[in-house]
């Protein structure tokens, strides 16, 4: 009987779920060099993948509870000799790391950066 009042009590926890340790494991297997950043209420992930001509493309995941509770990513890319990046996708809101995997290999940029490296190319 007292395993049920425990029960009872427990409360479910509101907003989006930190995601920063999946999120920065799953980069790391694409290759990205990622750095994770936790603390109770706010998580972050600040990743970068460097292509084979220089475009840097960097995504950041944000996650922060509270009153106001969320839960983001965003893509950018510098091109070699760029100053400022490009925004391919700005505060995306996610709620599962599926929804973070598909924003990133459905961007049209990020996919031909890809292809591109994956192609062997002659020895100079």
């Amino acid at each position: 009987m007292e395993d049920r009042a425990i029960y009872y009590t427990l409360q479910t926890p509101t907003g989006p779920r930190n995601l920063a340790p999946f999120v920065a494991a799953w980069v790391r297997t694409q290759g990205f060099t990622a750095t994770e950043a936790t603390q109770p209420h706010l998580a972050t992930v600040s990743a970068h993948w460097i292509g084979t001509r220089g475009a840097r493309f960097e995504l950041d995941y944000t996650w922060a509870s509270g009153a106001f509770p969320e839960s983001n990513c965003r893509l950018r890319v510098r091109y070699a000799g760029q100053l400022t990046a490009d925004v391919l996708f700005a505060s995306q809101h996610v709620r599962r790391l599926k929804e973070v995997c598909l924003l990133l290999l459905g961007n049209l940029r990020y996919a031909g950066a890809r292809l591109l490296a994956s192609i062997p190319h002659p020895a100079l």
